[in-house]
C-alpha cells in the first residue's frame, strides 16, 4: 500500500508540474494561437488527471470516525467526494448509526 501511496504521489508531482509549464508556455506571445490553445487544453487534461489521482490518493489514507457512536468506517467514494469537509473532518452518514455528522479523520498505519 506504501508503494501505491509513493507511485501516486509521484504522478502527481510529475502532473501539476507539467500543468505549470504548459500554463507558463502558453502564456507567451510569439506563439500561434492554435499552439496557446493546444496547450491550454493539454495542461487542463492534465490538471484533471493530477485532480482524480490526488483524490484517490486521499481516499485511501484512512477511515473516518462518527462522532455519534465512535465506529471507524471508510466512505463510499461518491459520499468522500461530495462531502463538506475541513482538513480532518468530514460530512458524512455512518452506516453504523445512521447519523450524519462531521467526522474525524483517522490515518491508517
Amino acid at each position: 500500500m506504501k508503494d501505491l501511496t509513493i507511485i501516486l504521489l509521484s504522478v502527481c508531482i510529475l502532473l501539476i508540474s507539467l500543468i505549470l509549464i504548459m500554463i507558463s508556455g502558453s502564456l507567451f506571445a510569439f506563439l500561434p494561437i492554435d499552439w496557446s490553445i493546444l496547450l491550454v487544453v493539454l495542461s487542463s487534461i492534465t490538471f484533471i488527471i493530477a485532480l482524480i489521482a490526488a483524490i484517490l490518493m486521499d481516499y485511501s489514507a484512512g477511515d473516518y470516525e462518527c462522532k455519534k457512536c465512535g465506529q471507524r468506517f471508510k466512505p463510499t467514494l461518491g459520499a468522500y467526494v461530495l462531502g463538506a469537509h475541513t482538513l480532518t473532518t468530514r460530512y458524512l452518514k455512518c452506516p453504523h448509526c445512521k447519523e450524519k455528522s462531521f467526522c474525524k479523520r483517522k490515518l491508517s498505519e
